[in-house]
């Protein structure tokens, strides 16, 4: 014999000799999953993000962190007081952004804006470059942009940049702009020589760096707050979609077309870039680059991009080297669920290669694609992260296995079609995408 109990959300059904202490652990269980589902809702709405893209523990960690400041001690109660204050979605947001950032967190995109704001030769018009930094965290990026084109000799008069944050927390430490050593981490620190002097607090900023900067509480998500913003010659939207649920991406990828000048130049992180390939942006010939165009504005700047590539000697690709994200149908299209396992060590791994920790995340790739049977996107992954550190050959080998294990997984076709055209094999680089189109079409 069983008894139902309907709480509302989902019928529990019990066994009669079940106690009554099993029974309330069993309601309570379901309370939570109930409270968990408002709270997740809620932050997927508001800045996009997909909780499995994070993990539970961090999750779980924000909510408890929260909990104990309010002094709530259950998770049902939380979510109502979350449900009925936006002031609470606030400090929530708070707790789960964590800034992972440093000055010139890599190298390539900055040399890359130097030479294509001196090409464009605007600057000898008087002419003023808009540029913007989406997510800015503490201030890193803007502030390296500023001095990249400090450095490259442009006046302070001709570019000034806007850097956007959801964050209260992280905008109040840009402003401050007084880093330690942890934000130095580029290996080249002549430019700490320059622009920053030791105080006791750590290395302060110089002004006239600091004053190239205006930071704004802003979300991506937000289409009148973007639309507010006006267009920008060169937008930087660095390691932030790949927390995003696939709709957030879709906006916010919309948000960047519309916000950039027609040929204007897009960076994007290389674990998102995937993201931009083959739909309204078309990529810029520069390894590690991870940069865009518009595609309205592609034969545009097609000489352009010889123009630079004749000058620094770079090898051309295709596209970046280390795309992640866009998610395939074989793969990473399901409905969202609490991720396993498995999901949290690739969530973490995923996370390393980001971070630019390549040598770990790929020790880690490796020791479980040993202990696990063979998996898509695991090859796919560790394909990447080889990439990025520059071992191609193996690269290849690792999106081959993947496509022989789901001959639907998109992104490795992609990849190997990028690896193809590195080559000179435009015939083969051709068919691959061919087949990645049709199957991002349903064919």
């Amino acid at each position: 014999m069983t008894d139902k109990l309907t709480s509302g959300h989902e019928d529990i059904c019990f066994f009669t000799q079940e106690t009554p202490a099993v029974r309330q652990d069993c309601i309570n269980h379901v309370c939570m999953k109930s409270a968990k589902k408002k709270i997740v809702d809620s932050l997927e709405r508001s800045i996009g993000l997909a909780i499995t893209t994070i993990g539970d523990s961090t999750f779980e960690r924000a909510v408890n962190s929260r909990m104990k400041a309010l002094g709530i001690a259950e998770v049902d109660a939380y979510a109502e007081k979350f449900s009925a204050s936006t002031v609470e979605l606030r400090q929530l947001i708070e707790e789960i952004v964590i800034p992972e950032t440093w000055f010139f967190r890599d190298q390539a995109p900055f040399t890359l804006l130097g030479e294509h704001v001196l090409k464009s030769g605007k600057f000898q018009q008087q002419y003023v470059f808009r540029i913007l930094s989406l997510p800015c965290s503490t201030g890193e990026e803007p502030y390296s942009i500023a001095m990249t084109l400090l450095q490259a000799g442009l006046p302070p008069s001709c570019f000034y940049i806007d850097a956007v944050d959801v964050s209260e927390r992280v905008l109040v430490l840009a402003r401050r702009a007084v880093y330690r050593e942890n934000s130095f981490r580029s290996g080249e620190l002549a430019f700490r020589q320059r622009f920053f002097h030791k105080t006791d607090k750590g290395f302060e900023l110089n002004k006239t760096v600091r004053e190239k900067v205006r930071f704004l509480k802003g979300n991506i998500l937000h289409p009148a707050f973007m639309k507010g913003l006006g267009r920008y010659d060169v937008v930087f939207c660095r390691n932030v979609l790949i927390y995003f649920c696939e709709e957030a991406q879709r906006q916010a990828i919309s948000a960047l077309y519309h916000i950039l000048m027609p040929e204007g130049l897009l960076f994007t992180g290389h674990a998102e870039s995937g993201l931009f390939f083959g739909g309204q942006f078309v990529a810029v010939a520069r390894s590690k680059a991870f940069a865009f165009y518009k595609k309205e504005s592609a034969a545009a700047a097609a000489a352009r991009q010889e123009e630079i590539l004749d000058n620094t000697g770079e090898d051309s690709l295709l596209a970046p080297s280390l795309p992640a994200v866009r998610k395939s149908k074989s793969v990473f299209n399901r409905p969202a669920a609490r991720p396993s396992g498995k999901d949290e060590e690739f969530n973490l791994v995923r996370q390393l290669a980001d971070e630019g920790k390549l040598t770990e995340a790929a020790r880690r790739s490796e020791q479980y694609l040993r202990e696990h049977d063979p998996s898509a996107r695991w090859y796919y992954l560790l394909g990447v992260i080889r990439d990025s550190g520059g071992q191609s050959a193996e690269a290849l080998k690792l999106f081959r296995k993947a496509v022989y294990l789901d001959p639907g997984h998109v992104e490795s076709l992609l990849q190997l079609s990028l690896l193809a055209e590195r080559a000179g094999d435009s015939a083969g680089a051709a068919n691959y995408k061919r087949r990645a189109k049709r199957l991002q079409e349903g064919g």
